[in-house]
């Protein structure tokens, strides 16, 4: 029993810290640019390498949903199988978001923008959450045409906002830990902190997961 445990514990441990090298290394194009130019001048860069984070995201989600220990031939079929939807999944988001913020800038100081603004930012927190249920919907319903898919996500994430909001959360402290030391953070944490977002969005996505799951067969 106590191997079994050890076994499984440095299986976990390895997947996990597997899974966030492999997502550093498929996102790095956005990494990049988000770590090592000024943001507020390369902006337009960031969306245009957002498309690399989805796929990665999507791959991990493959891995997890696996459970294999073959971390790498696990994240580059999911990778393979999943990287075009999740590419315009996450590009379709970044693109949103960067309107919202466009419009909330040009809100900003003016009579309309104490209510445009709030307004505004949870637009923008709708569009993550959805964006996040989607990319773990893309790997749990692969049959499912991309829109269609993220206007359900976008229901369940509303009708489960506390999975969204753990989310959210989590990918914030994640955020502010990357910002004080970028290095150990996204080698060390990406993996875990992405293992909870996918265990929120399939718990967000149960409905649609039952759909596909066979009724027990009468005896």
């Amino acid at each position: 029993m106590g191997y079994e445990v050890y076994n499984r514990v440095f299986a976990t441990a390895y997947a996990l810290l597997g899974t966030s090298a492999l997502v550093v290394v498929a996102s790095a194009p956005f990494l990049a640019v988000l770590l090592f130019t000024p943001v507020a001048v390369t902006w337009p860069l960031l969306v245009l390498t957002a498309p690399f984070l989805g796929p990665a995201v999507a791959a991990a989600h493959a891995v997890f949903a696996a459970g294999t220990s073959d971390v790498l031939r696990g994240f580059a079929r999911g990778w393979r199988s999943h990287g075009r939807r999740a590419a315009l999944v996450s590009g379709a988001a970044a693109g949103v978001v960067v309107v919202l913020a466009v419009d909330a800038r040009a809100a900003w100081g003016t009579p309309l923008g104490a209510v445009a603004i709030p307004v505004l930012a949870v637009l923008g927190l709708l569009t993550a959450v959805t964006a996040l249920v989607t990319l773990t919907g893309l790997v749990e319903r692969p049959d499912v045409p991309v829109v269609r898919l993220a206007r359900a996500c976008l229901f369940l994430a509303l009708r489960r906002a506390h999975f969204s909001a753990v989310s959210l959360v989590v990918l914030w402290v994640l955020a502010a830990a990357v910002a004080a030391m970028p290095v150990p953070v996204l080698a060390l944490l990406t993996g875990p902190a992405l293992y909870v977002v996918w265990v929120g969005s399939r718990a967000t996505l149960r409905p649609v997961r039952a759909v596909e799951e066979p009724e027990p067969a009468a005896r």
